[in-house]
């Protein structure tokens, strides 16, 4: 756990789902609480620019998605070595521990699920030089436990010492089977990382989230989902309940236990997270054969000025579901 005085100057105490909980920032560095600026903990790539440490399509040009947040150490060890903690920033279970850098992009990397909140979400911390002692998955962490040592481990790159970080993810797992979507995909390294792979994770900007806690003592995540913009609605024609849905019944916007649905009317966020599921049913008279796709409503100007990760792809004859979407889809329907 992080000492009192430290732990002070790190949280923000909200109500989150039905309980006054402490909000932690991941590492030590108090600047985001300080109301400092972002280049007091954000921690750019080799090329200097600082949103290239931030959430969004914000490398190579804008053509490359970053799903987290880079947050730069403030100790290093004798030899030059980042040796911040990281902490979790809520109670809640560990499911997942990659302990082997070889093995992910994220290198050494940690998964908490906050499964006491509404809705249920994950947080990730990877690049870390080491596991903490006693963090395993089915572990149980409050706000503040250190789950390891911010460092530079990753597969298949190479983070110098300077650059060292934390890479840190708010995100929502799409489906309990993904690894029947994996397994169609010809994907020549196996799936080690169960459906905490990063390609089930769909995410959130963290420092907004942050942002909005700051200002707002109660709500949690669920008020934060209301409030992002949707770019997208789109419906599935399918009788089947994801389980997508009865993981997170507070996106739910209507009961639907009773009656035959018949399609999902879904909304999503401008990069890809379904946070608003209205059930159809028989009796509304929809026309679509199970399986068929339909675009619904959009916002043209925000999806033209994205660069990366689109939900629907602009084109002269109108909106087209990008094929991350329909990977998406499948994933959560389990489509072929």
């Amino acid at each position: 756990m992080v000492g009192p005085a430290i732990f002070r100057s790190l949280c923000l105490v909200f109500l989150l789902a039905t309980n006054v909980v402490a909000l932690v920032w991941p590492t030590p560095n108090p600047a985001f609480q300080q109301g400092r600026s972002a280049k007091d903990f954000i921690q750019p790539t080799a090329s200097g620019i600082l949103k290239s440490g931030l959430f969004g399509c914000v490398r190579n040009g804008g053509s490359r998605f970053h799903e987290g947040i880079d947050l730069f150490p403030l100790k290093r060890d004798r030899t030059g070595e980042a040796a911040d903690p990281v902490y979790s920033i809520l109670p809640g279970r560990v499911v997942h521990i990659s302990g082997i850098a070889g093995h992910s992009s994220y290198g050494r990397y940690v998964v908490v699920e906050h499964d006491a909140e509404k809705p249920v979400f994950l947080t990730l911390y990877s690049h870390l030089s080491r596991i903490a002692e006693g963090v395993a998955p089915g572990s149980r962490v409050k706000s503040g436990t250190i789950l390891g040592i911010m460092g530079r481990s990753a597969a298949g790159y190479t983070i110098p010492k300077s650059r060292a970080h934390l890479h840190f993810e708010i995100a929502f797992q799409l489906t309990d089977d993904f690894q029947d979507w994996y397994d169609r995909q010809a994907f020549k390294e196996p799936n080690r990382h169960g459906n905490w792979n990063g390609m089930n994770l769909v995410g959130i900007d963290p420092l907004a989230f942050y942002e909005a806690m700051h200002g707002r003592k109660e709500g949690g995540m669920n008020a934060h989902l209301k409030a992002l913009p949707v770019v997208a609605r789109i419906r599935v024609f399918t009788g089947k309940t994801p389980n997508f849905v009865t993981r997170h019944p507070a996106l739910v916007t209507r009961s639907f236990q009773e009656a035959a649905v018949t399609a999902w009317d879904i909304a999503f966020t401008k990069y890809g997270l379904p946070v608003q599921w209205t059930p159809r049913f028989a009796d509304e008279g929809l026309t679509g054969r199970a399986g068929d796709v339909q675009v619904l409503a959009y916002q043209q100007r925000l999806l033209e000025g994205q660069s990366c990760k689109r939900v629907l792809d602009m084109g002269a004859s109108g909106p087209r579901i990008s094929r991350g979407t329909l990977d998406d889809l499948k994933k959560l329907f389990g489509f072929r």
